[in-house]
């Protein structure tokens, strides 16, 4: 190849072992942002649904909204300042939705037959105002208990088998003490993902193979590269930080960020034996 995929210009000499595919850096950001937008359209088209679900099934609706939520407010900031949208921020707007979309279709079902709502509120013609009417109590009557059984009342009011095997909860995360904690971030290192020729991205990871987070590049810039800083996310998590001037300056924030969440209290939850 003797021209630039993206501009069609010829390519400068080549100074090392690989050939070089663009003839600029602005160029290569080009083609990235490309490549970008094209898997965007894929994801997202009709009948991707399940690949959606499949993606994000281990990220909770919260989590998600919450990064709906943080993308879409970056991306309005973008717009009153008349800068280009981050292509990361594109895709979890067009992604997100789908995937709570789905995944309430899904749940709805499930909801009506737990709460047995009868077919005749199931129909399109009845409204949310005649649901509410005629499911309010009258006024001048005495406020009882609800007679209906509810969702946590069922589960304990219900008689188990002998032989059913028994609920055990699941796994808790592990509370890092501070020490411990500042330890292992203290010594954790930068080293190129393996997917750094496409992505740029830099994996931050421990002494002992744990990966504590990402540092990635963001783009956006007015600038020949198109970048305007570095981005970084957690391990387990789909919310993005940033932008920050450095590289090692987003490392830095991926491990006070993760040394919050592993010292943080755990939170308890409520179990049916």
């Amino acid at each position: 190849m003797t021209t630039c995929p993206v501009c069609g210009g010829a390519l400068p000499a080549q100074r090392g072992p690989r050939a070089r595919r663009y003839c600029s850096r602005a160029c290569q950001a080009k083609a990235y942002r490309a490549r970008q937008r094209q898997d965007q359209e894929h994801r997202v088209a009709t009948g991707e649904e399940r690949e959606l679900l499949e993606a994000y099934a281990e990220v909770p609706a919260v989590e998600l909204a919450d990064s709906l939520a943080a993308a879409a407010r970056r991306l309005a900031g973008a717009l009153n300042v008349g800068l280009p949208a981050d292509d990361f921020d594109l895709g979890v707007v067009a992604r997100v939705p789908v995937v709570l979309a789905a995944r309430a279709r899904q749940a709805a079902p499930a909801a009506q037959a737990l709460h047995g709502i009868p077919d005749r509120l199931q129909a399109p013609t009845v409204t949310v105002v005649d649901l509410v009417a005629e499911s309010a109590p009258p006024r001048a009557a005495v406020q009882a208990p609800p007679t209906e059984s509810s969702r946590d009342d069922s589960m304990l009011s219900s008689p188990q088998p002998a032989d059913a095997p028994k609920k055990t909860a699941p796994a808790r995360r592990r509370r890092l003490s501070q020490k411990a904690a500042r330890a292992v971030a203290g010594s954790a290192r930068l080293v190129k993902g393996a997917d750094h020729r496409d992505t740029h991205r830099w994996d931050l990871i421990a002494e002992d193979d744990t990966v504590l987070g990402y540092v990635e590049p963001s783009y956006g810039g007015t600038g020949r590269t198109g970048r305007n800083g570095w981005n970084y996310r957690l391990a387990d998590s789909f919310m993005v930080s940033g932008p920050y001037k450095t590289r090692e300056e987003g490392a830095l924030q991926c491990a006070l960020a993760w040394t919050r969440v592993v010292t943080a209290p755990v939170r308890r939850t409520l179990t049916a034996d």
